[in-house]
């Protein structure tokens, strides 16, 4: 009986030291892992479709541009731009947060702009249907 309980004693010994190193392992990777999953880049990315005077029409080949606030040390240099595809999507990506004038713009139309907040690590989507110059 006494060689029965010093085993087991051994035993458990034996495999409660790499257990527990194994669980704090894991732990310390876990809490590491959660941190850089977690963390903001401060970029964003941004898309939507351009509308020709059509509800379901999209207009190939307009300009879609993103100023970055001149009164912001960080933004005042920051000029993006695309142009929507065949289908009048357009798509940008890696955009700093911060303040922006947003401008679509094609031949024939009149130049849409607005003022907009771009947040930090977000989708900002944004639906523009121009009109026709008279």
């Amino acid at each position: 009986m006494a060689k029965n309980i010093l085993l087991s004693w051994i035993i458990m010994k034996t495999i409660r030291i790499p257990l527990i190193i194994a669980l704090a392992a894991l732990m310390a990777t876990a809490s590491t892992s959660a941190n850089t999953s977690w963390a903001q880049s401060g970029r964003s990315w941004m898309n939507g479709f351009v509308l020709a005077e059509s509800d379901t029409n999209g207009l190939s080949g307009a300009l879609v541009e993103l100023i970055g606030d001149s009164d912001s040390p960080r933004l005042r240099s920051v000029k993006l731009s695309t142009q929507t595809d065949s289908t009048g999507k357009y798509s940008m990506k890696d955009i700093p947060y911060g303040d922006y004038s947003f401008r679509v713009s094609a031949n024939g139309f009149i130049t849409y702009e607005i003022k907009l907040y771009i947040a930090s690590d977000c989708l900002t989507e944004l639906h523009v249907k121009l009109k026709k110059q008279k």
